[in-house]
């Protein structure tokens, strides 16, 4: 098991210990324990799929945190990455980047019941082959998100 693994499962099974946060497909909870990453939508599209992630939160006085900051580029595709089935694709690259962020920080959140968005993540990946209709997302600090199911346009 490889250290990124690890810490999956570190994170997963520390935050599935705390009973407000039961994992599941609809809600990733970040290293905080406080903010889910949700699974807004995963497009396929001219070889190419979109995927767009939202964070919530739904503790009161959130203070926000810092999911990844300047991930050098060449190390950012053992850190966000997207597996389809038994494969994994890294963010696709354009004009000498990736098209991603260079960083993910969530806001503070003083009121969630009126609004409990904190942050949003948009990305483009190599699309995998027709016949693979989910996707599972990966980025530090927070368990893996998905499956996602793709929809093609």
């Amino acid at each position: 098991m490889n250290l990124r693994n690890t810490l999956s499962l570190l994170l997963m099974t520390t935050l599935a210990s705390t009973p407000a946060f039961a994992l599941n497909a609809e809600r990733a909870p970040t290293a905080s324990g406080h903010a889910y990453a949700e699974p807004y939508k995963a497009v396929r599209k001219e070889g190419v799929l979109h995927i767009e992630v939202r964070f919530v939160t739904d503790y009161p006085g959130y203070s926000g945190e810092i999911i990844y900051d300047d991930i050098p580029l060449d190390r950012i595709d053992g850190q966000i990455y997207a597996e389809f089935g038994d494969q994994s694709f890294s963010l696709l690259r354009e004009d000498g980047g990736v098209v991603a962020p260079d960083n993910l920080r969530l806001s503070f959140n003083d009121e969630p019941d009126k609004n409990p968005r904190v942050g949003t993540w948009k990305a483009d990946f190599v699309a995998p082959m027709h016949d693979v209709n989910e996707v599972m997302l990966f980025m530090p600090n927070v368990a893996p998100i998905g499956p996602i199911v793709i929809r093609d346009r």
